[in-house]
């Protein structure tokens, strides 16, 4: 027991904070004095140089076509349906009206509708991979939905 009380002050002290340790001798004017901080501005990330993509640049589907597939849409028969899937935007390099899923187990022709109604023509094709359902950025845009985001819509096979 005596050990422990010969110890203790001893493991106790390298946890105190020592004042006088702090203090500047007397006379010590450099040391009393309040040293001046050289502010510097944090520095911004540097700026990316390389060729600026816009949305419609990778939108690569005519407006003419997205009204096409509004049509085929319309005019495809009611049936064939194949299930509901939350999809978010696929790779937007890829061009065309697609929606990736496990669903469908080569690319097949088929509609992709909304929870609003609006619904377009698309080719349906396999995830091939892990992750989540796929919808490519011209399909997003000709249904007027958000790029950001995970959508609900019903998929369904037309041929």
């Amino acid at each position: 027991m005596t050990r422990y009380l010969l110890i203790l002050p001893a493991v106790l002290a390298g946890c105190g904070q020592f004042a006088s340790l702090d203090r500047t001798p007397p006379g010590d004017a450099s040391a009393s004095a309040p040293a001046t901080a050289t502010a510097t501005a944090p520095t911004a990330p540097p700026v990316v140089t390389g060729p600026a993509t816009s949305v419609a640049s990778l939108d690569t589907v005519s407006e003419a076509d997205k009204a096409t597939a509004r049509q085929a849409a319309a005019a495809a028969p009611v049936g064939g349906a194949l299930g509901t899937v939350t999809v978010a935007l696929g790779d937007p390099t890829d061009g065309g009206l697609w929606v990736k899923s496990e669903l469908v187990a080569s690319d097949t022709p088929g509609t992709v509708r909304t929870g609003n109604g609006e619904a377009i023509a698309v080719t349906l094709r396999p995830l091939g991979g892990a992750g989540g359902p796929q919808i490519s950025l011209s399909a997003l845009q000709a249904l007027g939905l958000p790029l950001g985001g995970l959508h609900s819509v019903t998929l369904a096979r037309t041929g």
